[in-house]
């Protein structure tokens, strides 16, 4: 049986991810909680039934002095949290927080410290302070458990991430397009040519 995972829409993760780079600057770490509306109580897992995720609480907007290079989310955070949560009938369904260079697995404050310690949390890690294009493939996943942690990388991510019309997909059509175009303004240009 597959564990439980997140749907997230390709602008959505974009996004995410362009702001979390942005926030931590090339510098330091930045991070938001996954929000969703579903009602809990879903069991299933399969993917039609995955939570989706329909927007993003970025720490520091939460918490104002949270990003010190790490991470120090504090209570008055988690307050907000709950009043957003409440107040927009959504729930966290995960977190993102990035890590310098390419490590996405766990630092052992992550492990024993998650965001939300609830069955079925999955927290997922960004590379490189999220600075630039990044793939799901390039995240860890992380799968909370209350005897453990599940982790995940590379192809293995899309077993509890599916990001819908994959923005590598549309990036790559993108270059593709863009490759094409340059050749025919070059055989344009040369035909113009005495």
């Amino acid at each position: 049986m597959s564990p439980r995972g997140l749907v997230i829409d390709a602008p959505l993760f974009t996004t995410v991810i362009s702001q979390l780079g942005r926030r931590g600057g090339g510098q330091r770490e930045s991070g938001a909680f996954l929000l969703s509306s579903r009602p809990q109580g879903t069991q299933s897992n399969d993917t039609a039934d995955w939570p989706v995720v329909i927007a993003l609480a970025y720490y520091d907007d939460l918490d104002p002095t949270c990003l010190t290079g790490g991470i120090t989310f504090g209570a008055d955070g988690y307050a907000a949290l709950n009043a957003l949560c409440r107040k927009d009938a959504l729930r966290v369904v995960g977190d993102i927080h990035t890590h310098p260079r390419t490590w996405v697995s766990q630092s052992r404050t992550d492990a024993s410290h998650p965001m939300a310690a609830l069955d079925g949390h999955i927290a997922l890690i960004a590379p490189n302070y999220a600075i630039g294009a990044i793939t799901p493939a390039e995240l860890g996943a992380h799968v909370f458990h209350p005897a453990g942690w599940t982790s995940y990388f590379g192809a293995d991510v899309a077993a509890v991430l599916r990001v819908s019309g994959h923005p590598g997909t549309a990036a790559l059509a993108f270059r593709r397009l863009r490759a094409t175009a340059a050749q025919v303004r070059r055989v344009i240009t040369f035909r113009r040519k005495p």
